[in-house]
């Protein structure tokens, strides 16, 4: 984990790679929400599919905008499953406007419980079809050969900790824009801090899992 934390101060494309997610952060808090983040997806997936590497990929490529684009469409199919079974879930205990009633509550727990599952699965095999996705350069590399990472301890491990990097990161960075002001800019170099360490995280665990 502390050589994730050193991750984006490494090499030569260390300084303009994390000034250029800090911006996409940066802009993303106060002009263009979400679409400012686009870039620093594509980026995050070149970090994901690069987990080999000791220094971080350059961020002004035109591959990072490509892989932006491919990367979103690859987490809208990744997302198909959970969004429609949360939605069904919803349906059928809030379908009358009503809360579910005590006879109900067991099934309601069950339904509540497997929408969680799914979240779950969903967050842990996207990463893993994205660096695919990175690494390949076409989405269907994005959704085959995803178990043989998935089942390895050592992915399991690095998506945990990543995902907890990640999390926090994310949590501190929400804050302090929310704070406004000088807190903004700095909240925004949280935030982008946060996406790439984590996905340095999980692309070296993604990496060390296939060298196995």
């Amino acid at each position: 984990m502390w050589e994730a934390l050193r991750y984006p101060f490494r090499g030569d494309h260390a300084e303009k790679a994390l000034l250029s997610a800090w911006l996409c952060v940066l802009v993303h808090a106060l002009i263009l929400p979400v679409l400012a983040l686009v870039p620093l997806l594509g980026y995050a997936i070149r970090v994901l599919a690069t987990g080999e590497d000791d220094t971080p990929p350059p961020f002004l490529e035109r591959t990072v905008l490509r892989q932006s684009l491919g990367g979103l469409a690859l987490t809208a199919v990744y997302a198909v499953v959970p969004l429609v079974t949360t939605i069904v879930v919803i349906s059928l205990f809030v379908a009358d406007g009503e809360p579910p009633a005590e006879a109900d509550a067991i099934f309601f727990l069950f339904g509540s419980t497997a929408t969680l599952i799914v979240l779950a699965i969903f967050a842990y095999v996207l990463p893993i079809g994205l660096a695919n996705y990175g690494r390949e350069r076409t989405l269907r590399a994005g959704v085959t050969n995803l178990t043989s990472v998935a089942g390895n301890a050592i992915y399991f491990v690095g998506w945990a900790s990543g995902t907890m990097l990640f999390l926090v990161g994310v949590s501190i960075s929400s804050v302090l824009i929310d704070a406004g002001s000088v807190f903004t800019v700095l909240g925004s170099f949280v935030g982008a801090y946060a996406v790439i360490v984590s996905s340095r995280r999980i692309g070296r665990s993604y990496a060390d899992s296939q060298s196995q």
